[in-house]
């Protein structure tokens, strides 16, 4: 035992320091929807007779021992990001922080070798809103991405230590985003015409196609071999544009100062934009695939530890673009935001306690690869190395048990100079002045679990 948690305690110290190196914002993936998930950090597929990892892995299906059981589970994702000029060391917050969190699942043997289950979760959960102070506003004010999930499950045991699973449903995916925009208008008692800013929102979803597939190999009682692989979301959705709830804002014609003549200006400005007509951006979408491989020890009958190792197709990561209005005076576009994504390796190490009758303590700590470079990263996107740190535990009562799960993305400092901006006589450029961009985020759940 002493051995066991010295070799814990050293992967565990490793992984932290691996933690330590350059990390920005969470990552856009969840580790898991349900409590038990989240408390082991996203670890899991060769975790057999688990109803929960069985979500991760269909093959562990066959593994569980009940006829049929299930579990319910409710929690929030939280997120904030911290947006600092490096210039004179102002700091702004991203508001929008809250989503709520569902998980389902469930499982029914029909056989020793032939399983069915069915889940509910959220793999993808993104959110923020820049405040209007930041000139970010002008390449991206927002962002909502979430994919809904349900997917019917299968799985067959060829051996009792080797079996198949496949997961096949689908995906609601929903997505909008906001932009800041302005435009000149007409004004005869000023001499110069004076700019009008609004924001201008679009949103949209679809139903895609959504598959899973694993493997899994006990090939002694204490050490479980397994992999996964999580088809990625694509689809096209018919986005619909409009302008955003908050109210104009005037400038004269610099962009730096109110604009003059106040009722004047905004009875003009009002005009103006009754005339203007707003289009979304592109609706294609795609979130990455993802695979996963994991070693199982069950070191005796009170301790387990599990490795995965993952890999995230980010490569194929796309999103729409941003949608823009047309004036009397012609069309507005945004400037992008720094793009180019790229795939990556990612870990989770985990260890689950019995430590009585009816307690089951977990823990776990992960690594997500990074979607951008440090120096290109989105902050509405999040697309650089994240880490988490996790937390749980169940207990048995009423016939069931009681779960719960508790998550702190990390995040540390990423200096860019592609995200501060000026608005000059030519429209709004980027300047090179450095941003800091800084953010955490938690991730809890509780839940329920019961077999029949």
């Amino acid at each position: 035992m002493v051995h066991l948690y010295r070799w814990l305690g050293t992967g565990l110290v490793g992984l932290a320091a691996g933690l330590s190196a350059p990390l920005t914002a969470q990552s856009l993936w969840l580790p898991a929807s349900d409590p038990v998930g989240i408390a082991r950090g996203g670890a899991g597929v060769a975790f057999g007779q688990s109803l929960e990892a069985a979500s991760l892995n269909p093959a562990l299906l066959v593994t569980l021992r009940d006829r049929s059981s299930a579990f319910v589970g409710f929690g929030m994702e939280m997120a904030s990001s911290q947006i600092t000029l490096q210039a004179n060391q102002r700091s702004l917050f991203s508001e929008d922080r809250n989503r709520f969190l569902p998980s389902f699942g469930g499982a029914w043997r029909t056989s020793d070798r032939l399983s069915f289950g069915l889940k509910l979760d959220e793999p993808f959960l993104r959110h923020a809103e820049i405040p209007t102070e930041s000139t970010l506003r002008f390449l991206g004010k927002a962002i909502d991405i979430k994919a809904q999930r349900i997917e019917f499950q299968a799985a067959w045991a060829f051996r009792p230590d080797v079996s198949m699973g496949v997961g096949l449903g689908f995906a609601r995916l929903t997505y909008a985003s906001e932009v800041s925009l302005r435009a000149q208008f007409p004004l005869q008692s000023l001499p110069t015409d004076p700019l009008v800013e609004t924001d201008v929102r679009q949103q949209g979803n679809v139903l895609v196609p959504s598959w899973n597939l694993g493997l899994r190999w006990a090939f002694n009682p204490r050490w479980t071999f397994a992999g996964a692989y999580q088809s990625s979301l694509s689809g096209s959705m018919t986005l619909h544009a409009a302008r955003g709830e908050a109210s104009p804002r005037y400038f004269d014609f610099t962009g730096n100062a109110a604009a003059p003549d106040g009722s004047v200006t905004t009875t003009a400005g009002s005009a103006f934009l009754a005339q203007t007509t707003y289009q979304p951006g592109t609706g294609r979408m795609v979130l990455p695939a993802k695979a996963s491989l994991g070693v199982r020890h069950r070191y005796n009958q009170f301790v387990t530890w599990e490795l995965d190792l993952r890999h995230v197709a980010g490569s194929s990561f796309e999103l729409p673009t941003s949608p823009t209005m047309t004036t009397p005076n012609g069309v507005v576009r945004a400037q992008a935001l720094p793009s180019g994504y790229r795939s990556g390796f990612g870990a989770s190490l985990m260890g689950e306690f019995i430590l009585a009758k009816n307690w089951t303590f977990r823990l776990g700590a992960s690594l997500d690869p990074a979607l951008q470079e440090d120096a290109t990263v989105n902050p509405l996107i999040s697309g650089s190395r994240s880490a988490a740190f996790s937390a749980g535990a169940g207990y048995r009562i009423w016939g069931g048990e009681l779960n719960v799960g508790y998550q702190f993305r990390q995040n540390k400092d990423v200096d860019s100079s592609q995200l501060e901006g000026a608005w000059g006589s030519s429209g709004y450029r980027v300047t090179p002045a450095t941003t800091r961009v800084e953010g955490m985020g938690h991730l809890w759940s509780i839940g329920f679990k019961r077999s029949f």
